[in-house]
């Protein structure tokens, strides 16, 4: 008696062999779910070991992509460069998430760490600090819906003012 499996491939095409009595369509609906848990599981241990990181070294690479960032838009509002409303979108909105990830990095553990140069006072006064993250993000947020240099200027401004008064505040000096 002929395989049910058999037969059913009869009728797709006269070359396809099954494989362990599945359509090839099922094989291949399988393969995805099994590489997308490959992926989801892959983030989670991306996810785990960023958490588990150094946060001050964590923290110190957000600043400088929050810097890198703010120098690459300038020139948007300066007329450095034409205008893209879009790349002004996308490179605010990465500056937003950034700052909302700086929540996370700076955990009490972390004050004491000689590489930081970050003042105590932040975790004396962490709801402020904390306020002046979120504050940041949505200014970026803001400043990412400009729609030309002249509507990107102030918020550029406004943005700008954000980042001096908290590294006035809550950052060591440098020795110069």
């Amino acid at each position: 008696m002929a395989n049910v499996a058999d037969t059913r491939y009869s009728r797709h095409s006269k070359d396809a062999q099954p494989s362990a009595g599945r359509k090839p369509e099922i094989q291949m609906k399988t393969t995805s779910v099994a590489v997308m848990a490959a992926a989801a599981v892959a983030l989670s241990i991306a996810s785990m070991a960023s958490a588990a990181g150094n946060p001050v070294a964590d923290r110190q690479a957000a600043m400088k992509l929050i810097g890198q960032s703010m120098k690459d838009v300038s020139g948007f509002a300066s007329g450095q460069k034409p205008f893209d409303a879009v790349q002004v979108k996308a490179t605010l909105g990465q500056v937003s998430a950034n700052a909302a990830k700086l929540h996370k990095l700076f955990p009490a553990s972390s004050a004491a760490d000689p590489k930081s140069a970050s003042d105590p006072k932040i975790w004396a006064s962490k709801a402020d600090f904390d306020k002046r993250l979120t504050d940041m993000g949505s200014l970026a947020a803001t400043a990412g819906m400009a729609t030309s240099p002249e509507t990107l200027k102030p918020a550029l401004g406004a943005l700008g003012a954000s980042c001096k008064s908290c590294h006035d505040t809550y950052r060591i000096k440098k020795p110069a």
